[in-house]
């Protein structure tokens, strides 16, 4: 099943009634498209396997293993566990990591019976697992300790389902909700969620965000949006929440509102202008490239907003591409925005570099600012103070840098994890957790990544999930 986000248009000015909704819950464990089990005759043992590694590599869990099949593979529940996009990923439960697994069909790129599983974050054995859940996207934090999906109806029916899923258990409901909801996120208490209502002529009126539960979706308070246009690229990511501040992200539109009220506190998008990249750095910012609405997007300018809508700092220089990670060592030091360096409380300018023109990515890691020259793997960290260069190193090929901590930036190259000294540049570790593929296979790439998990790091891929000492 492909994924499909509809797209709201909102008509001339009406009045829009907002109705009460019926939800009805499924108590019992059953939720949506209950799947047969791969067969047993062909499945492997389902006990743990975890490999032994050294000692820098606490253990290491394969998608064969983990699935027990051959040519299995990890997905990412950010775009649900229906399709398998090529990258894996994983939910941080604290003591679980929260994945997908499946076999990927190559003649449609959907998962053939995938499961979703749960895997100890100490030791790689397989907590709990689940063949019988099919979702479309799960939002990156966990609500009130469960896992929470969304799941659309197969038919043309606008009904959308929530799935809650114990992340120490694996146990699940649903909740059946009337209308089709494009994109939700929480705060680890309460549940967000963007729905549209329908309005008295017949045709879709505005869209309305909401806060509440699974069970209650607007039970503390509704808000009308404003705008004429709204969709969700990727459900999962499109409402994140930090304490009272709220952004969302939709297409060519940004919102901030209160978490506490409901009140939109600042718009950015069409018909005005339009935006690209919208997002957060510390501490309540918001940073967007801003373009002309048009075919030819023309750019003009990167901008960082506060939690109540006034732009605090803003470039010439548009971002290109997504920053790879804003980790600063504390708030005393200055934000990227575009190619200019601005302090993060205040707005006053500090630096500027034509390194961060025009590059490969971008990426503050505690006290440097690391850009890649693009067309090369020419690399440049940059005091975040001064701007002064710091060192310069061609390492050989181009990686995101995903992970920070002790002084050390953390990557994937292939399957292995490396990491490079701030101060020097130099190499300072590189723990090999799978064999690369070769470049000229017909399976080049991985999807690897590294992302800090309190004191450790998480390594994954689509065939590996590994703990890695710090």
């Amino acid at each position: 099943m492909s994924i499909r986000w509809p797209v709201w248009a909102a008509g001339a000015v009406a009045l829009v009634t907002v109705f009460a909704a019926v939800i009805v819950v499924a108590q019992d464990d059953p939720v949506p498209a209950v799947a047969t089990a791969p067969n047993a005759a062909t499945t492997a043992t389902t006990a743990t396997k975890v490999v032994p590694r050294s000692p820098e590599v606490q253990w290491s869990r394969s998608a064969e293993d983990v699935y027990g099949r051959e040519f299995a593979k990890f997905g990412d529940l950010a775009v649900g566990n229906r399709f398998h996009s090529g990258s894996a990923s994983f939910i941080d439960a604290g003591q679980v990591y929260i994945t997908s697994v499946g076999l990927p069909d190559p003649a449609n790129g959907n998962f053939d019976a995938p499961a979703m599983v749960g895997l100890a974050a100490g030791d790689g054995s397989t907590v709990w697992r689940r063949d019988d859940i099919r979702v479309d996207s799960c939002a990156e934090q966990l609500l009130a300790g469960s896992l929470v999906c969304l799941s659309d109806d197969e038919s043309e029916s606008p009904e959308s389902t929530i799935v809650l899923v114990n992340a120490m258990t694996g146990a699940g409901r649903s909740v059946r909700v009337p209308y089709p909801i494009i994109a939700m996120g929480t705060d680890g208490s309460s549940l967000y969620s963007v729905n549209s209502t329908v309005a008295p002529g017949g045709y879709e009126g505005a869209p309305q965000l909401q806060k509440g539960s699974a069970d209650d979706l607007g039970r503390e308070w509704v808000t009308e949006f404003p705008g004429q246009a709204l969709y969700a690229g990727l459900p999962s990511s499109a409402i994140t929440v930090d304490g009272s501040y709220g952004l969302g992200r939709f297409g060519p539109t940004a919102i901030g509102f209160d978490s506490a009220s409901g009140a939109i506190t600042w718009y950015r998008g069409y018909p005005d202008s339009c935006i690209q990249q919208p997002h957060r750095v510390q501490p309540a910012l918001v940073i967007m490239t801003e373009l002309v609405c048009s075919q030819s997007e023309s750019f003009t300018g990167t901008a960082a907003v506060t939690s109540d809508g006034r732009v605090l700092a803003r470039s010439s220089t548009p971002i290109y591409p997504f920053p790879e990670i804003d980790a600063p060592a504390d708030l005393s030091l200055p934000m990227i925005v575009g190619d200019t360096a601005f302090d993060r409380s205040t707005g006053a300018f500090a630096w500027s570099s034509p390194l961060l023109a025009s590059t490969n990515g971008v990426a503050v890691a505690g006290d440097v600012v690391i850009a890649r020259a693009p067309g090369t793997a020419h690399v440049s960290a940059l005091d975040l103070r001064s701007g002064a260069v710091r060192w310069e190193n061609d390492p050989g090929d181009y990686y995101p840098i995903t992970a920070y901590a002790d002084g050390l930036a953390y990557f994937a190259v292939g399957g292995t994890v490396e990491s490079i000294a701030l101060d020097d540049g130099s190499t300072r570790r590189r723990v090999e957790i799978e064999p690369t593929p070769d470049r000229f296979s017909r399976e080049p790439s991985l999807g690897s990544r590294v992302t800090r998990s309190g004191d450790r790091l998480v390594y994954s891929s689509t065939a590996h999930l590994a703990l890695v000492d710090r």
